[in-house]
């Protein structure tokens, strides 16, 4: 039971410095759009708003992330995944997919064997297949 406990205080440690890392990650975010927002005022003002109201929900999200636990973001969750499934089901394919696209943007070696190698190129990885 203790090795359970310590996991899970581990676990909880690792959420919430990720939590935090995300929070701050949003907020530098956040106003580096209203920033933008602001320089566009007055040559396009439709997509200035749009960046303003983007760059409030992002705040106000990261504020979210900085000051919920763990099991209160969970009950919020649960809560809206009952009230909007559907919404719930796509914020999850979304986030899914981002994931995906950051952590492939983020392995260089994604790169190197990507694309060319199964374009049928030669790799400096030396090939099992034997001719017959």
């Amino acid at each position: 039971m203790a090795i359970m406990n310590d996991a899970k205080e581990v676990a909880r440690s690792k959420f919430s410095e990720q939590q935090h890392a995300a929070a701050g990650s949003l907020g530098d975010f956040a106003g580096a759009l209203r920033k933008t927002a602001q320089e566009m005022q007055g040559k396009h003002q439709s997509a200035a708003r749009f960046a303003q109201s983007a760059a409030s929900g992002l705040e106000q999200l990261s504020g979210t992330l900085r000051n919920r636990d763990m099991e209160g973001m969970l009950r919020d969750a649960e809560g809206f995944a009952r009230r909007q499934p559907a919404a719930f089901f796509g914020a999850a394919l979304l986030a899914g997919f981002l994931a995906v696209r950051f952590m492939k943007s983020s392995n260089p070696s994604a790169e190197a064997s990507g694309p060319a190698t199964a374009a049928g190129s030669t790799s400096a990885t030396p090939s099992t297949r034997t001719e017959l």
